[in-house]
């Protein structure tokens, strides 16, 4: 079967992980920060930053690696408060954008997630398995992208590669 999508290995991006209770840590970063999520499992995209609620008290703040040292300043990341983590994580994520009108198909040959859009909506962010590996998984315009740790990612991009072949 042939399938209408374009899978892309995407460039490193910069990553900031960010714990703790969300109003400390609202309190702790610069006015440049994007506004928190409102619902669990959702982004919200600023001015090009893009802020992930992965859990009750985890974030994932990220935006193009030229603007890693922006996300440095904006999170104060050098002079966190112990009450709170503020890590720079940009070397652990490979991204990979799956777009087209198969992309959900796509999805689901590798993750169980339910990626239906009632279910997971057009900001939805979520933690799933990916081809069996812990992967996080985002809805896009026109499709979702997934990130794995990036040690699997060639292995990924087979997987990825091997899904769409005739």
């Amino acid at each position: 079967m042939s399938y209408e999508v374009d899978i892309q290995r995407l460039e490193t991006c910069a990553l900031i992980d960010l714990q703790g209770a969300q109003e400390r840590i609202r309190d702790w970063v610069d006015p440049g920060f994007p506004d928190f999520p409102t619902t669990p499992n959702t982004a919200v995209t600023h001015q090009g930053l893009s802020l992930y609620w992965l859990a009750p008290e985890k974030w994932l703040l990220r935006a193009p690696a030229g603007r890693e040292d922006e996300l440095q300043t904006i999170s104060r990341l050098q002079s966190a408060p112990v009450d709170i983590s503020i890590v720079l994580v940009s070397d652990t994520l490979q991204f990979f954008s799956i777009e087209g009108t198969d992309a959900e198909q796509i999805v689901a040959i590798a993750s169980p997630l339910d990626t239906h859009a009632k279910v997971f909506p057009e900001n939805g962010v979520s933690y799933t398995e990916v081809f069996g590996l812990k992967g996080l998984l985002i809805r896009i315009p026109g499709g979702f992208e997934i990130a794995v740790e990036s040690s699997f990612a060639d292995m990924i991009e087979d997987y990825l590669a091997r899904t769409t072949a005739c």
